[in-house]
């Protein structure tokens, strides 16, 4: 990284900003107007479309417009891990701890963007991947899509050699937010509910890439990974520094990046005068905030201080409590879910509320109704903080009377029963609510494609389908039947439905549904217990033997099991195969029935090596014990409590190279 001798100079507000604006507007008309052409209905001549791209390729030479051949088929994000921990932020509602935190130090101010965070890598100044945060240790592969975002340059300038990381979030502005909503809506796609739900939707989606392009990323960190032969070192040990926050942003300004307004504050006033600029901001609502982010100025006390667990130590974040607002009370709703729990929501007069119309407020359970006494016609206060769901905080005024809860399921009619917390719908395959959900859980997770929930409402109004086994008996005939079915998509329907006759028996068992109960369950599950019948046999008592079940649970599981007996004796009869794990060329030579423990960061997500090791006959499990064969690691110099464990009780620690080893092809005589 370039070293700065400004003198602190504050940067410019948005280093060629008129120009992305121009490339903004001519990469919107060449999607726009090739769209248009694929349709059939161009609005412009080719001369006049080669000069737009023309002009384009003058300004950006690399932009991904230039390429663009229409909406192609994507594939689920790949997990990709991050080098250093994307941490999360510490944060204070109280004007006076910030205070306190910030103290004599110099310090920077910046928005704090409402959006998704991400990590850019460049490598010898291309950019080569995009991330998202994830769960800090592990994100999703997004760079197809970040490719589009406005803010994010495909190259860097200057020295900008070896591998630099920038991180940040991106949002999407009201303006772009109201452009997004039109253009989905000529596409014939689902209108976005919001500005923040529709970044993390969109760089989801298998398809329609170029839609990131009404999306905007704001910097905030940039790092300099320097490769070092001796050992494996965290990114914060290998980076090569700025000495001030303050040099960071301006270096990231020079290169085309947005920042978050950035402001170098040096006293107590500044802090305020600070907060009141967001404030204004938010009220504003054109960029997505929830709040503002300070920094210490100086880089080496970042250094000095380090990172807990979840969040550095140099940084510090400041929300508001939430505006809050009183409303009157129309109706309390409720619905049924597809575990059969009945939820109410609050209909309420509209209220505008933290830059929003608010006529909804969750109320959490029945008991919550009970317990506040909810009923039409209270005056009650809500919060909407952060942007989120409002809440329901207290009654202001109560109307006489008092509340009351329904006894029978608003979806089939059904007697409710009630744990004192929530009401439940028992009528689990003829509740039209529960059968939606069952039918909708059984397709994400036995992956039938193109079978979408619109369609799922219209095989259900129809009567073609009541559970899943049901889909098993449609035809290309019946599907057909459905609106806007052309042959071609009920063939393909049909096919994919058919292709998941064979499927792991973990997926099978997932895809009932069970509360609780999730793939990594059930596989635990089926190491004690490898077969349908015998799972279909098994009492609480027995599920509650294997560690990491606990009595409810194992009671839960069970009843779950007995509950959807009708439903897997239907789906059995449907010819269902249940495919055997193909047996993997690689085996743990001499060490079958061994229990490993990965931990720390590796060159391959932990559920491959997980997959590895029991496809060779070992076993994984999530703490070190005496019964532990090694534990997995390549970060072998850490302190993390499961090898200090492992150290303490003698337990061997391996890398994964010398995994491979134990992981080696068996000879055949």
């Amino acid at each position: 990284m370039p070293s700065f001798n400004s003198g602190e100079k504050p940067p410019k507000q948005i280093l060629g900003h008129e120009k992305h604006n121009i490339i903004g507007e001519l990469s919107d008309a060449l999607v726009r107007h090739r769209f248009l052409y694929e349709k059939g209905v161009p609005e412009i001549s080719d001369h006049e479309f080669d000069a737009l791209e023309e002009k384009l390729r003058t300004l950006d030479p690399h932009h991904p417009a230039l390429s663009y051949i229409g909406p192609a088929p994507g594939r689920d994000n790949p997990k990709v891990p991050h080098d250093e921990p994307m941490l999360s932020l510490n944060k204070t509602y109280v004007i006076e701890d910030l205070l306190a935190w910030v103290g004599d130090h110099a310090s920077v101010g910046m928005l704090k963007i409402d959006g998704v965070s991400l990590a850019l890598i460049y490598q010898d100044g291309k950019l080569q991947i995009a991330k998202t945060r994830g769960n800090g240790q592990w994100g999703e592969d997004v760079t197809q899509k970040a490719v589009w975002v406005s803010g994010i340059p495909s190259h860097l300038s200057g020295e900008t050699g070896g591998t630099i990381e920038i991180r940040g979030e991106i949002g999407c502005t009201e303006s772009q937010f109201a452009k997004l909503s039109h253009q989905m809506a000529e596409l014939g796609l689902e209108k976005p509910s919001s500005p923040r739900n529709i970044v993390a939707g969109l760089l989801g989606r298998k398809t329609y890439f170029e839609l990131a392009r009404y999306f905007t990323f704001f910097a905030f960190g940039a790092f300099r990974k320097i490769p070092t032969p001796v050992k494996e070192t965290t990114l914060a040990e290998s980076i090569q520094d700025f000495s001030t926050e303050w040099e960071q942003f301006q270096w990231l300004q020079d290169q085309g990046f947005r920042v978050p307004d950035p402001e170098l504050i040096t006293n107590p006033q500044g802090i305020n005068l600070y907060l009141e600029k967001t404030l204004k901001k938010i009220d504003e609502d054109e960029i997505p905030l929830d709040g503002a982010v300070f920094a210490y100025n100086d880089r080496a006390l970042h250094r000095q201080l380090g990172n807990t667990a979840h969040h550095p130590r140099s940084k510090l974040s400041f929300k508001w409590q939430g505006q809050t607002a009183i409303a009157k009370v129309q109706r309390v709703e409720w619905a049924t879910s597809r575990l059969g729990v009945v939820t109410p929501v609050a209909v309420i007069e509209p209220v505008y509320l933290s830059g929003a119309t608010i006529s909804n407020v969750t109320l959490h359970n029945a008991a919550y109704v009970q317990n506040y006494d909810i009923k039409p016609g209270d005056s009650i206060e809500i919060v909407r903080s952060g942007e989120v769901i409002p809440k329901f905080l207290r009654i202001v005024e109560a109307t006489p009377g008092k509340a009351t809860i329904p006894t029978n399921c608003p979806s089939c009619q059904s007697a409710l029963e009630f744990d004192e917390v929530r009401l439940r719908c028992k009528n689990l395959l003829n509740c039209p609510a529960q059968q939606l959900g069952i039918l909708l859980n059984w397709v994400q997770t036995v992956e039938i494609d193109d079978l979408s929930e619109k369609r799922m409402i219209q095989l259900l109004e129809k009567g073609l389908v009541h559970t899943p086994a049901d889909l098993y008996d449609l035809t290309i005939d019946k599907l057909l039947s459905l609106p806007q079915t052309k042959e071609k998509l009920a063939t393909k329907l049909y096919q994919n439905i058919q292709k998941t006759k064979t499927l792991p028996l973990v997926r099978f068992l997932n895809g009932l549904g069970i509360e609780g109960m999730g793939a990594t369950t059930w596989e635990k599950l089926l190491e004690h217990f490898p077969s349908l019948d015998r799972l279909r046999a098994l009492r609480p008592e027995d599920v509650a033997q294997i560690h990491g079940f606990a009595e409810k649970s194992a009671h839960d599981l069970v009843k779950g099991l007995r509950d959807r007996a009708a439903l897997l004796d239907e789906l059995l009869s449907k010819n269902l195969v249940f495919e055997t794990p193909k047996p993997s060329k690689k085996t743990l030579s001499g060490v079958t029935d061994k229990t490993f423990v990965i931990t720390g960061s590796l060159s391959q997500p932990r559920e491959q090596i997980a997959a590895a090791i029991k496809a060779g006959g070992g076993k994984v499990s999530g703490s070190v014990s005496k019964t532990t064969f090694a534990v997995v690691t390549n970060d072998t110099d850490t302190n993390s409590s499961k090898l200090k464990k492992a150290k303490e009780l003698g337990i061997q620690i391996i890398d994964e190279a010398q995994l491979q080893k134990l992981l080696s092809p068996v000879s055949q005589s």
